[in-house]
């Protein structure tokens, strides 16, 4: 019987890190519903590591010939998975407003329904730098707002006094990932117009 070739296998490094930032989900929203002093800056922690990982796999599978159906599922699925599970828990203690949250998962939607749509075209709208911006720009946010939380729940960082600093400096940091975000999405459906049209691209 023939070895097992690595991309086959489910367990491959770069699968378990989409799997890890899974895991991380609920972590975090536990540590923002349910906090004590220092959780902030514990959920800061699970959450950059865990974004980290979102940059970390794809090159992993490259480089190792692991790339796989599911590991394509966990790039594109995983990281949604925990920014939008933090955003919402951000919203319930009133970390960040509601319309930033709705306005960035809306878009989420929205894009995944234009990508889906080409894909039944066989036409990919690849990712632009607005897109990528974006992404970039809630990850900070996301962070900045932890940090936030940390100063806002006694942890650590509450006796720095920086505490409204670092939650204005995250409030601004997910205006702009929101702006970006609305940029980005009307580039995936211009992108997307001919076939919305019924017409040939």
């Amino acid at each position: 019987m023939s070895a097992e070739r690595p991309s086959s296998r489910v367990t491959t490094l770069p699968n378990l890190l989409g799997l890890a930032r899974i895991a991380a989900t609920p972590v975090v929203v536990a540590l923002l519903l349910l906090p004590f002093p220092g959780a902030g800056l514990i959920s800061f922690a699970v959450f950059v590591g865990a974004a980290f990982t979102d940059y970390l796999d794809g090159r992993i599978a490259r480089a190792r010939g692991q790339v796989t159906p599911l590991g394509v599922f966990m790039d594109l699925t995983a990281d949604k998975v925990l920014v939008a599970g933090v955003l919402i828990a951000m919203v319930e203690v009133d970390l960040l407003p509601t319309w930033i949250v709705a306005t960035l998962l809306i878009r989420e939607l929205l894009v995944q329904g234009v990508r889906q749509l080409a894909a039944s075209a066989n036409v990919v709208i690849a990712a632009r730098g607005w897109g990528k911006g974006k992404a970039v720009g809630v990850n900070a946010a996301i962070a900045v707002m932890l940090l936030a939380f940390d100063a806002r729940t006694g942890g650590p960082l509450a006796a720095t006094g920086f505490g409204p600093f670092i939650a204005a400096a995250g409030f601004w940091l997910a205006v702009a990932a929101t702006a970006l975000a609305v940029v980005s999405a009307w580039g995936y459906l211009q992108g997307a117009m001919p076939i919305l049209l019924g017409r040939s691209r």
